[in-house]
């Protein structure tokens, strides 16, 4: 049976939608659906200029996902996500899983969300 939880966090960002995996965690959708993340993906780069340091418009270096304030790449996110590398974390704004070399232009200030920060949360949950 499939299980949805919506969350606001502290700081008012809505938590995904949650679906329990395979191996019974639950994740957000974009990162056990491959189409619903490429949709986001799509939406982020229409209508959020979403992009690579070498495409298209300006890039500051200083803004990139990878210290976004919305750059989630706490341990239980990069298990949905199966990805090792560290190269990709989940846009919590955005919802889809992106590059920490990208950015857009919703890039916020104080990321990434890491494990750490997840304590502080569990509070308000």
């Amino acid at each position: 049976m499939t299980t949805f939880m919506i969350t606001i966090l502290p700081d008012g960002m809505p938590v995904d939608k949650m679906e329990e995996n395979e191996e019974g965690k639950s994740c957000p959708l974009p990162t056990q659906d491959p189409e619903l993340n490429a949709e986001n993906r799509q939406m982020a780069i229409d209508e959020h200029n979403y992009r690579g340091p070498n495409e298209g418009s300006a890039f500051r270096l200083t803004e990139v996902c990878g210290n976004c304030g919305m750059y989630n790449q706490t341990e239980d996110m990069l298990d949905c996500l199966g990805d090792e590398s560290g190269e990709t974390g989940y846009c919590q704004m955005l919802k889809f899983a992106c590059m920490r070399d990208n950015t857009c232009d919703e890039w916020v200030e104080g990321g990434p969300i890491t494990s750490d920060m997840q304590d502080e949360y569990s509070d308000y949950l």
